[in-house]
């Protein structure tokens, strides 16, 4: 019969405790245990470690926005792209960088006809206000 109420008690504070985080920091909770004896004395030292330690009322992780687009980068690579679908180009080391619409091409043609063809197709791309051709032309690239 002990151990029922050894069990008993256990049970009581299991169920104090449980009250104490559900309720967070109501001071009413440690009024119900004064005077009290036994495993309930304890009860008032397990809810203070409760409320110092309130798990179940933990703020959730907010979630980063998403990264902005980066509408240089996105155009630079648009341009990129269509020098790269063009047959005569796509064999040239040409790199692509933009600035509010202001597309530079960097790198080497091999002839001026393909330097003046790598203009002409990034100004054709939507988006491209105006190009800066700084390509070097270099026999055999």
């Amino acid at each position: 019969m002990k151990s029922h109420i050894k069990a008993r008690r256990t049970l009581s504070v299991a169920a104090a405790a449980v009250a104490a985080l559900s309720l967070g920091g109501c001071d009413k909770i440690e009024s119900l245990w004064k005077g009290e004896t036994g495993a309930q004395a304890q009860a008032p030292a397990k809810i203070e470690m409760a409320k110092s330690n309130p798990v179940e009322m933990a703020p959730k992780p907010v979630e980063p926005a998403p990264p902005a687009v980066d509408e240089n980068k996105e155009l630079a690579g648009k341009v990129k792209s269509a020098l790269g679908a063009d047959p005569a180009l796509k064999m040239l080391a040409i790199d692509t960088g933009a600035s509010n619409g202001v597309v530079t091409l960097y790198g080497t043609a091999n002839t001026k006809k393909n330097r003046d063809r790598a203009e002409k197709v990034a100004s054709g791309v939507p988006g491209v206000k105006s190009v800066k051709n700084e390509l070097v032309i270099v026999a055999g690239s």
